[in-house]
């Protein structure tokens, strides 16, 4: 296992935050205007992980578990008597900052996100 310093921590989870509420925009579009139709999207992101996140059923499932994690290795010094939930880190977020942070101007932008270079273990 490779171990990530904190700001690669808060940096990976950062990245997978904005990827799933991307993802979970992009489900909620499709469920409104498109359920019940067997419509296939033309339009591909350049980000072959969002690609392969988008086709994936359980995607939100996967990133919500990861988001989790990350959490949990952040704060794994600290007294905490809840458990952690997806809705409290993303309660805890300011969207504006991180679209800022990561030179978006809009969820659409995710392709620009690069999380190779923290998923790199070799």
């Amino acid at each position: 296992m490779v171990d990530l310093s904190k700001n690669e921590i808060q940096e990976l989870q950062e990245k997978l935050i904005l990827i799933y509420k991307y993802i979970n925009q992009e489900r909620m579009y499709e469920k409104f205007f498109f359920e019940g139709l067997d419509i296939k999207k033309s339009f591909k992101m350049n980000n072959k992980l969002i690609n392969k996140l988008l086709e994936m059923k359980d995607s939100e499932e996967f990133l919500e578990t990861c988001i989790i994690e990350l959490e949990e290795l952040k704060t794994k010094d600290m007294e905490i008597e809840d458990k952690i939930s997806l809705n409290d880190i993303l309660n805890n977020q300011d969207f504006e900052d991180l679209y800022h942070k990561y030179d978006m101007k809009n969820p659409d932008d995710v392709d620009k996100l690069d999380i190779n270079k923290l998923l790199d273990f070799t």
